[in-house]
């Protein structure tokens, strides 16, 4: 197993992606769990100022986010564009991380600085319309989706 030392090394290779983040990424379940078994930390951020959870929600590893949050990854840290993982998620089209998400009080209002899309007008984009109902019943703005539009 390697130690904390080892993984923070890793870091400052290739933008600062961390082994955590390419295993969310890559949806290796199993490393997840032993890097934060072994202290890797899941609110640790990239040269993008992305976080693993960011990454497990980009590829729509869902089991990986699951686990993520479990060891206390911040459902609300904001990626230098503004990403966050709610956002990932609805324009990805993942319901159950969408979700999952909500229900540790992901922000529904959080959106991309220079498009400042929401995860509504994202999920209403894609045609997602579980996600831009989920999203609605968590407190999106209707009103907000229609004003980006246009």
């Amino acid at each position: 197993m390697p130690t904390r030392a080892q993984m923070s090394a890793v870091k400052n290779q290739e933008g600062g992606h961390t082994q955590l983040m390419r295993a969310a990424l890559a949806g290796d379940l199993k490393s997840v769990k032993m890097l934060l078994k072994s202290g890797a930390d899941p609110n640790e951020r990239n040269d993008e100022g992305r976080t693993a959870l960011m990454f497990a929600a980009i590829n729509r590893e869902t089991s990986c986010a699951k686990e993520l949050l479990r060891y206390g990854a911040e459902v609300n840290a904001v990626a230098n564009d503004g990403g966050t993982a709610l956002l990932l998620a609805a324009s990805e089209g993942d319901t159950e991380l969408v979700k999952t998400l909500l229900s540790k009080g992901a922000d529904v209002s959080a959106k991309f600085h220079k498009t400042e899309n929401t995860a509504l007008k994202l999920a209403k984009e894609h045609g997602y319309d579980e996600i831009a109902d989920l999203l609605q019943a968590a407190g999106a703005s209707r009103q907000s989706a229609k004003r980006q539009k246009g």
